[in-house]
């Protein structure tokens, strides 16, 4: 299948993506601007600490994970402190290009977790709302956005086009997951052009705090 083909398949789902987001973040913003409710109080109610622990839950990934993160962390703040800005910055990189990417990757492919998606846009926009931001900040959250809603929209399509191949016209399972597949893959490496500038960003935010 031709690749402008794949692409007009995955219009609708893309479409529905973006339209989730605008209305999460946009209604955080506002319920943030408008004091309708807190950021840290969300973010420690039930349904948002289940959503960011959720990826712990999985067998044999969740325990990989944390003791992934329990790693670089620490290697992220010795880069800081010593003021490895090129090595800060790929450590970024590859935490969000790989790391939260594959995160992404498995709530998009299992589906049902994105029911959550809305939650943490929310969350997002409340919580830029009612902190003081910056060029940075909001550059930051624009490439990572960016980046993981490219992969998240290439694995959903991965998921749904060979789960109903038939509601979105493929001739075949195997047609549909072989073009789930190839537009999953553009999709990916298409992240990877914002996630590299996002963590530059996010490496000249970190330093620039680190330093006052």
């Amino acid at each position: 299948m031709k690749i402008l083909d794949i692409f007009r398949r995955a219009k609708w789902i893309v479409g529905i993506m973006l339209l989730v987001f605008i209305l999460g973040f946009g209604s955080g913003f506002a319920a943030g601007k408008l004091k309708w409710a807190e950021a840290a109080k969300l973010r420690t109610s039930k349904i948002v600490t289940f959503n960011r622990n959720l990826e712990y839950k999985v067998p044999f990934y969740g325990p990989l994970l944390r003791k992934y993160t329990e790693w670089e962390r620490p290697k992220l703040m010795g880069y800081i402190v010593n003021g490895k800005a090129v090595k800060a910055m790929f450590l970024i990189f590859f935490n969000n290009f790989v790391m939260a990417n594959l995160t992404m990757t498995i709530r998009g492919v299992l589906v049902f977790p994105m029911i959550l998606y809305p939650v943490g846009r929310f969350l997002q926009g409340l919580t830029l709302a009612q902190t003081p931001s910056n060029f940075r900040i909001w550059g930051t959250l624009i490439t990572e956005f960016g980046g993981y809603f490219l992969t998240i929209c290439g694995a959903l399509c991965l998921a749904l086009w060979t789960i109903f191949f038939r509601r979105f016209k493929f001739a075949s399972r195997r047609q549909a997951l072989g073009s789930g597949l190839k537009f999953f893959g553009l999709m990916y490496l298409g992240s990877a052009f914002f996630l590299l500038f996002g963590s530059y960003v996010e490496m000249m935010s970190i330093l620039a705090m680190s330093i006052r």
